[in-house]
């Protein structure tokens, strides 16, 4: 077994990093330069920063997958739980330091979930009776108990991710490391996550690193926070502290700023506020904070108006038609239960619901990926049951939640090429299309690269890009910012902006709400296979009610102005941060 180094100043730190540099082989610069850290025990840490800031790099350090698995040139000084890392093998600081990644079904390899939560202790060669307690103790604990003989992949998200969680806490390690734990999932399965986190950190006094761009939702539970950027940690602090003082430059490295303190911030340099000395965070307290600026009259509503989103408003020439659509899997499963709805040309339509909803099995109706089991979809005019899918092709793109499964070459520049080749697009005419596309998404520099090779961004603008080539009238994104940071997802809409003002008609499904409040002219409401609600962004996040009974809220900015729309004259559902400042400009003391 190994020895235990020096425990280090601090008696109760289980991890402790001192001037760390990383560089993964065959690359000629560094993923982390100079960090240091310290963790207590008991402590959950939040970690955040932009891609490619060197987050997940960190987490491998603390299990020992760098350096001993991925090689490299590894500097500085490493001990956890005062085991010196580069001395120490992977599999004995496995037992000790839990990890789950941000794609459960990249570590689910059993066949049914309680064979999963058995598998690292089976490993460890434990008797089967403490086995078996182990995994019933696991899987009641994060509420799968009555689960334990269903398949993982038949799970929603948020299961598998808790089953990824239970799989590491029947191993009953002291330090769990969580790499972006609610990256894919819906509201619902994100609040499951963060109260399983809560009840390890508070029941268990165990340790806890998580990185996250939930930032608000993460803050409730975090005791500190550090922001890294570049391979290096840049800040450092209580959550509260960063998300009120830093909102700015959080927001300038592109990462999703809590929107109360920045919009204070906001009107705190606009000269229309004076800067406070206690920012709000919470909702409670932002509404708390306007209300007596409002009531004293030191702040005041301008009156200012602004446009809807772009995009046409439901009337227009309808190119989707479904009509009483009922889908049934072939295992039993009823995933539509008679949804009637339009697509209108120009629209830019969110659809938006938990996961199991519908949405997917919806929107794969509209270019003949499924047949209906009862009801009737028109695509174009075009009967989805009678028109062979190469042909709705053609009229309808359709972009995969994960990019992984639509690519398929060896080279980018094929990947492009495939679809127009195989619906008959003249070669000179491909490589025109192929040149315009890279060049509209800025991934002409990829072209003879292999697609596998590339970071989940980039393999979504391929996606993206593969399907733009074949010149779709319409364009179905299923969760294309899923896994994205904040600063990708924004500029994977912005394209889809672009793409709607050319005259691109948008369909895409998201669980994020102020994407939806930023970019859609439409939303409709998705729920146990229904259509619960549908009309505009301003419309649907009015039904707070409605939207409560599916777990949805409105963005935050939205939820603050309508609490005080009942205390003062706030005539309008306020959408975004730009629209907030808005109200307030001209309006100011």
């Amino acid at each position: 077994m190994p020895g235990r180094g020096e425990a280090g100043k601090d008696p109760d730190a289980v991890i402790e990093l001192k001037n760390i540099s990383y560089r993964y082989p065959g690359t000629d610069f560094y993923a982390l330069k100079n960090v240091s850290l310290r963790v207590r025990r008991g402590e959950v840490l939040l970690i955040t920063g932009p891609t490619g800031a060197g987050k997940t790099t960190l987490c491998y350090i603390l299990n020992g997958l760098v350096p001993h698995f991925f090689g490299g040139t590894f500097e500085g000084e490493a001990r956890v739980l005062g085991y010196n890392v580069p001395e120490t093998p992977v599999g004995f600081l496995a037992t000790r330091v839990g990890m789950v990644f941000s794609d459960p079904l990249s570590q689910l390899v059993s066949a049914t979930v309680e064979d999963e939560v058995a598998f690292g202790l089976e490993n460890l060669g434990l008797p089967e009776e403490d086995i078996s307690k182990r995994v019933k103790r696991a899987l009641e604990y994060v509420g799968l108990y009555n689960l334990r003989s269903r398949p993982p992949y038949t799970l929603s998200g948020g299961e598998q991710q808790a089953v990824a969680l239970a799989s590491i806490l029947a191993m009953e390690p002291e330090i769990y490391v969580l790499d972006e734990p609610t990256a894919n999932l819906d509201p619902l399965g994100t609040l499951r996550i963060l109260d399983l986190l809560k009840k390890l950190s508070r029941e268990k006094g165990k340790t806890i690193v998580v990185v996250e761009h939930k930032l608000e939702e993460m803050a409730e539970i975090a005791d500190r926070m550090i922001v890294m950027n570049e391979g290096r940690v840049i800040a450092e602090g209580s959550p509260r502290e960063i998300l009120t003082r830093r909102a700015e430059h959080l927001h300038s490295l592109g990462l999703e700023a809590a929107h109360i303190p920045l919009l204070v911030q906001r009107l705190a340099g606009k000269g229309i506020i004076k800067s406070p000395g206690s920012i709000p965070l919470t909702l409670s307290e932002g509404v708390r904070f306007f209300d007596e600026l409002l009531s004293s009259g030191e702040l005041s509503i301008g009156g200012r108006a602004w446009e809807p989103n772009g995009g046409s408003e439901a009337g227009g020439e309808p190119i989707i038609v479904v009509e009483d659509l009922v889908h049934v899997y072939p295992g039993g499963t009823m995933a539509l239960k008679g949804v009637s709805m339009k697509v209108y040309r120009g629209d830019f339509l969110a659809i938006i619901g938990q996961n199991g909803s519908g949405k997917t099995t919806l929107v794969k109706h509209f270019n003949g990926l499924l047949k209906p089991t009862r009801g009737r979809v028109r695509v174009f005019g075009m009967d989805v049951e009678e028109t062979p899918t190469s042909e709705l092709v053609k009229r309808v793109g359709y972009i995969f939640q994960d990019p992984d499964r639509q690519l398929f070459t060896r080279r980018v520049r094929d990947e492009l090429a495939f679809g127009p080749k195989n619906i008959g697009v003249p070669p000179g005419e491909i490589e025109e299309r192929i040149r315009d596309v890279s060049r509209k998404l800025r991934i002409e520099h990829l072209l003879d690269r292999e697609p596998y090779s590339l970071g989940k961004g980039e393999k979504q603008r391929i996606a993206i890009a593969s399907i733009l080539v074949m010149n779709p009238e319409v364009i179905i994104l299923d969760e294309p910012t899923t896994g994205q940071d904040p600063r990708n997802r924004r500029e994977i809409m912005d394209t889809m902006k672009m793409l709607h003002r050319e005259g691109k008609t948008i369909v895409f499904i998201t669980h994020d709400m102020n994407l939806v409040a930023e970019y859609a002219s439409r939303c409709i409401v998705m729920s146990d296979g229904r259509i619960l609600l549908q009309g505009t962004p301003r419309e649907v996040f009015s039904e707070v009610e409605v939207l409560r009974t599916t777990r949805l809220k409105p963005p935050t900015i939205t939820s603050l102005f309508m609490e005080l729309s009942k205390r003062h004259p706030i005539k309008e559902v306020i959408l975004t941060l730009d629209e907030a400042v808005s109200l307030f400009e001209g309006g100011g003391r």
